[in-house]
């Protein structure tokens, strides 16, 4: 059995954030943008120094490839955890969770000043789980996304909680390096 107590706090609402599918693909949009931009801008230059004049085609494209990248870039700071953490904590003020994992259930508890609630899973409702940067996020069908750090484990190990996502998810079950 694996027990983590939670605070949660802008680390956990970051990391949260940045492991989302949306921020995830932004943040590949952005840079995916800023290369055909770079890319095409040297091709633009090397065109007008060879031939002494510009298209109009290749300037709509830089056009278009400018603005997927400014507009991806804007919407990653709209999605800055920081703003999106300022708005969440107004509405649960000092939230706590306890997270039971282990048999075939688990157990859900949070605790804010205006929340509480407790809630049991079996363990076929875990759709998957990633553990990145030293956080585990695990994904329940009925509850949505549970994140801890392996610092918040209180009772058992990060280890045996490896075992025991590996053994319910077998290839769901993923590890990365980084946010992307």
């Amino acid at each position: 059995m694996v027990k983590a107590n939670v605070k949660y706090d802008i680390k956990v609402h970051s990391a949260a954030v940045r492991s989302s599918l949306p921020y995830r693909a932004y943040r590949v949009l952005a840079f995916v943008g800023a290369i055909e931009f770079i890319l095409l801008s040297f091709i633009i230059v090397i065109s007008a120094w060879s031939k002494h004049r510009v298209t109009i085609d290749l300037i709509l494209l830089l056009s278009v490839f400018l603005g997927i990248f400014v507009g991806s870039v804007i919407k990653l700071l709209f999605m800055s955890p920081v703003r999106s953490f300022r708005k969440y904590s107004s509405y649960y003020p000092d939230l706590r969770y306890e997270v039971t994992i282990g048999g075939e259930n688990i157990e859900l508890s949070s605790e804010a000043e205006n929340l509480r609630k407790n809630a049991v899973y079996s363990r076929s409702r875990i759709v998957s789980a990633r553990e990145t940067l030293g956080y585990f996020k695990i994904n329940i069908a009925e509850a949505g996304s549970i994140m801890f750090s392996d610092t918040d484990i209180t009772e058992g190990t990060a280890e045996e909680l490896r075992n025991f996502l590996t053994e319910t998810l077998g290839k769901k079950y993923t590890t990365k390096e980084g946010w992307i």
